[in-house]
């Protein structure tokens, strides 16, 4: 379980009980069964792009504002960056690409 999923999960759930809507009603809406639902709100599916954008619509919120926070992506993107080339060498190697197309 990625800890982005159990936090988006639990986004969608607390919007979910506020609108007074059931984990039943949400997959019906969904088209998937309810323990599927259930499972994607306590994080152990990944969340698609597509069912995100339509959980959204159907709790009546944007889909940015049920992905994580800054607090949480700070220490993520952090060990990423970490992990992957730095800017400078990004841009050279971005440079090199476009002269090969010409």
């Amino acid at each position: 379980m990625s800890s982005i999923n159990i936090v988006v999960g639990q986004r969608i759930k607390q919007k979910r009980k506020q609108l007074k809507i059931t984990g039943i009603e949400m997959g019906r809406r969904l088209g998937i069964s309810q323990q599927h639902y259930s499972r994607l709100e306590n994080g152990h599916l990944k969340i698609t792009v597509d069912q995100l954008i339509a959980i959204a619509l159907i709790l009546g919120i944007s889909p940015q504002s049920l992905l994580v926070s800054p607090e949480i992506m700070s220490p993520m993107l952090t060990a990423w960056a970490e992990t992957t080339l730095s800017s400078n060498e990004i841009i050279v190697l971005r440079n090199k690409k476009r002269r090969n197309l010409r």
